[in-house]
This record gives structure tokens, C-alpha cells and sequence, in this order.
């Protein structure tokens, strides 16, 4: 029987099957009486009269002697119906049946039990023959259905946490399975459906031994790539930190020329382009020490009085040379130190004040010195800038002019004149270099006029000494 239920043949047979076997029992049962009534002798009952044996060991009807057909009670006999309970065809299985159980007290029970129908045809189990009666008892078996389903859950969830369910005292029986049961041999009187066999062949025996031999060679193969594996891996392992180290290695030595090239262009910096103190007594020690090599060089030559003299005077002459190159550079230095003071202390003349609130911040404030500040060093960067425009150069002039001339001073009076005198000129077409001079007094000038605190109040937390002349000669004069 498969997964799908028998098949029609199947079905046919197993009902001739039940007609044939319906048919010798009635057989059976009616040569009884008919013995029994025709007066064909007692015969004692080897066994007792409710004693059964197995079927398969039974005899049929055709092969029983005579003498053990015969019984002393016919009036037990129960009549048989033209159809056995068991193999009607028109029987159908009520859904609640009534089970009488007697009590050892004399006492009788009786017991609703439901039924549940199985879909699929109930298996022939063998069963045991009545010799009294010629009763047919088979074999049955039934499944309670299970309370947990895979698909749909519990069937009933109430009694699943129930105390009954889980205190109930569970026992261990061993039962026979559907597969041992449900096995059937071919006979004479079975048709038997082979169509869907499978016919197994025994491979050849394998022997322990050759199981043992057969691990071991697997063995010996799985530690052979597993060893090749770990030997592939440490060497990978070994030829990465081969090449990590290779490019640390790399990696520090062009930090190393990068910081030694970085170490050459500062110190050839240092000697094109000297700032602080400390780069121009380096010029002036490296002088000295190349002068006292030459003279070294020259005494070592053992030359005349004439010669020594004269490469006395060329050395003198570079030496010279040298100094006055060490000077010009000093001038540079100093012009550019000095703007960049006055540039930084413009700066912090126009920052704004930080004033300090009672939740802790800080907030930045402009003042109105502070906004003097600020216009006053526009202004001396626009004098300052030699990129303008004639257009632009007048606007800074005039700017100046009218700032200076609020006061009344010999500061601003000459600042407003070089005003006056620059402006003119560039009217009249003079070229820039010749303004050079000129620009310089007015942007110094004009630098002193930044740097007095009566017209630029932030001035006076930078002054060092006392006021210039010209602020004290303002004074009198207003």
C-alpha cells in the first residue's frame, strides 16, 4: 500500500478475499448442524469450549475429519446471517459506540466511546477462529490521535498546562509498528501488486579489518592536506610579515629623506633668507670659520711675502663682500620684522574686547575704539599696498586726508600736505617709482598718527614711554 491508499485491483482482491472467507464459514456452520441434528455421535472436546488457536495454524473446513465436526450442545449454535458482521459490505461503523465492562463485584459499567474513522482501508492483521462457534476474530489496532499537531498547533490547548496532563505518571511499553505488522507474503489465494518493488542485492561483506585499513588511509590523506594547509598558512604568514616589515622599512626611510629635505631647505632658508638673531650668528660663525680655513690654506702654501699679501687682500676682499651681503640682509630682516610688529599690533589694537557673562561664556564686543582702530589700519594697508589702481591710490589719499584732518596738529598738517602733494602728482602723470619716497614718509607719518592715543584710543595700552612731542604740542595748540 502506498503514501496515495490501495489501488482498485488491490481493493477488488482484498473484497473477493472477504466474500471467500464469508462464504466457508457460513459452509462450516451449516455442516455443523446439519451433523449435529442428523444424530452423527458425541464426540469429547479435546479443549474447552471457549478455547481459541491461532489461524494460521487452523485447518480449513474441507480438511477436518468427520468426527471433529460433531458437537453435544447444537443449541448453541447461534444462526449466521448471510452476511458476517465483519465482512458486510452494507456495515457502516456508528461514530459512538457502547462498551459494557463488569466489575469483579458483579457490577456492570457501561462506557460512550467515539469513534474516529480512518480514511485509509484498515490493514488484515491475522486474526483467531472459535472452534465452538466458528467465530472469525481479528486482529485490530487502534491510534489515539495526537494532541499536537505540527502545522495547526494543539488540538485542544486547554488541557495542555492542565495539573493533570502534567503530573500524569507516564510508563514505557514496546509496541509492534506499522512496518513489522503491515508485512504480507504472497499465497495462492492472494494477488499480491509487485509492479512497484525494489530488488536489493547484498554488496560484497566488508570486513572490519578493511573498515580499520580504510580509516587509516583516510586519515593518512586528510593529515597530508591539513599539514600542507598549516605549512602553506605559516609560510604566507612568514612572506606577509616579510613584506609589512619591507614597507616599515620603506615607509621610515622616505620619512627620513622627506625630514632631512625638509631640514636642507630650512637651514639653506635660514642662510638666503636670515630673520631671527640666531640665523645671522650663524652666517657670522660660518664666515669666521671659512676664514680661518683659507688663511690656514694660504699659510700651508709657503709662499712669498708678495703672494701671501696679495691672497691676504683677496680674502679681505670676500671677506668684505660677505659682510656686506650679511648687512643687506639684516636691513630686510628688520623692514620685515618691523611690518610684521605693526601688522600684529594693528591687529589687537581692532580686535574686539571679550567680555566675560554671568552664565560663564565669553562674548566678543566692539567698542567704539575698537571701530577706530579698525578704520585706521584699513587705512595704512591701503597706503601701504602698491597694487592699486591711480583711481583707488586717490580714494585711499583723500580717506587719509579727511581722517587726519579732524585734528589739528603739526602731525596731520603734514600728513594732509603729503596727501595733497601725492595726489597732485599723480594728476599730472608722475610714474610710481618716483613717488617711492614720498609714500614712505606719508605711510610713517601716518604710522605715528595710528600709534597716538589721542587719536586712536587702543593705542594707549601699547605705548612703552611717554607721549611724543608732537601729541604734547597738539595738546597746547587745542
Amino acid at each position: 500500500m502506498g503514501l496515495d491508499g490501495p489501488t482498485d485491483e488491490q481493493q477488488a482482491a482484498t473484497k473477493i478475499q472477504a466474500i471467500h472467507r464469508g462464504k466457508a464459514d457460513r459452509a462450516y456452520v451449516e455442516d455443523k448442524r446439519a451433523m449435529a441434528v442428523g444424530g452423527g455421535g458425541e464426540q469429547p472436546m479435546g479443549s474447552p469450549g471457549t478455547g481459541m488457536d491461532d489461524m494460521d495454524h487452523a485447518q480449513s473446513w474441507e480438511e477436518r475429519p468427520e468426527t471433529e465436526m460433531a458437537y453435544t450442545q447444537p443449541e448453541a449454535v447461534p444462526e449466521v446471517p448471510v452476511w458476517p458482521s465483519y465482512c458486510n459490505p452494507a456495515y457502516i461503523m456508528p461514530s459512538v459506540i457502547s462498551v459494557s465492562v463488569r466489575r469483579p463485584g458483579g457490577a456492570v459499567d457501561t462506557y460512550e466511546v467515539s469513534i474516529e474513522k480512518a480514511a485509509a482501508p484498515t490493514p488484515y492483521l491475522g486474526g483467531y477462529r472459535h472452534k465452538k462457534t466458528g467465530f472469525k476474530y481479528h486482529h485490530a489496532c487502534s491510534q489515539t490521535p495526537s494532541g499536537l499537531d505540527k502545522r495547526i498547533g494543539w488540538n485542544n490547548p486547554e488541557s495542555k498546562h492542565h495539573r493533570d496532563t502534567q503530573t500524569y505518571e507516564t510508563k514505557t511499553r514496546s509496541q509492534m509498528t506499522q512496518r513489522e505488522y503491515g508485512t504480507q507474503m504472497k499465497r495462492k489465494d492472494l494477488y499480491m501488486d509487485d509492479a512497484g518493488d525494489n530488488e536489493i542485492v547484498a554488496r560484497p561483506y566488508f570486513s572490519a579489518a578493511q573498515l580499520h585499513e580504510l580509516k587509516r588511509d583516510k586519515t593518512l590523506v586528510i593529515q597530508c592536506y591539513y599539514r600542507g594547509y598549516v605549512a602553506r598558512k605559516r609560510t604566507w604568514a612568514m612572506r606577509e610579515a616579510l613584506y609589512l616589515e619591507h614597507l616599515a622599512e620603506r615607509e621610515a626611510a622616505e620619512k627620513s629623506a622627506a625630514a632631512n629635505e625638509k631640514r636642507r631647505q630650512y637651514e639653506v632658508e635660514r642662510r638666503m633668507n636670515p630673520k631671527s638673531l640666531t640665523d645671522f650668528e650663524l652666517l657670522y660663525n660660518e664666515l669666521e670659520a671659512w676664514r680661518q680655513k683659507e688663511m690656514a690654506a694660504i699659510s700651508a702654501l709657503n709662499l712669498t711675502d708678495a703672494e701671501y699679501k696679495e691672497r691676504m687682500n683677496d680674502l679681505l676682499a670676500k671677506q668684505s663682500k660677505a659682510l656686506q651681503t650679511i648687512d643687506r640682509l639684516k636691513v630686510d630682516a628688520s623692514k620685515h620684522g618691523h611690518q610684521q610688529r605693526v601688522g600684529r599690533m594693528l591687529e589687537l589694537m581692532s580686535k574686539p574686547k571679550l567680555w566675560e557673562l554671568g552664565n560663564g561664556e565669553v562674548q566678543e564686543v566692539h567698542t567704539a575704539s575698537t571701530e577706530r582702530a579698525q578704520e585706521l589700519m584699513e587705512l595704512y594697508q591701503g597706503l601701504n599696498d602698491t597694487r592699486l589702481a591711480i583711481d583707488e591710490r586717490l580714494d585711499v589719499l583723500l580717506n587719509t586726508k579727511w581722517t587726519a584732518k579732524d585734528f589739528d596738529c603739526p602731525l596731520t598738517r603734514d600728513i594732509v600736505e603729503l596727501c595733497d602733494r601725492e595726489a597732485e602728482m599723480l594728476n599730472r602723470g608722475r610714474s610710481e617709482a618716483t613717488l617711492g619716497g614720498l609714500r614712505k614718509r606719508l605711510s610713517n607719518l601716518f604710522l605715528q598718527f595710528v600709534e597716538t592715543p589721542d587719536f586712536n584710543p587702543e593705542a594707549a595700552r601699547f605705548l612703552k614711554t611717554q607721549q611724543p612731542e608732537t601729541t604734547r604740542m597738539m595738546s597746547s595748540t587745542m
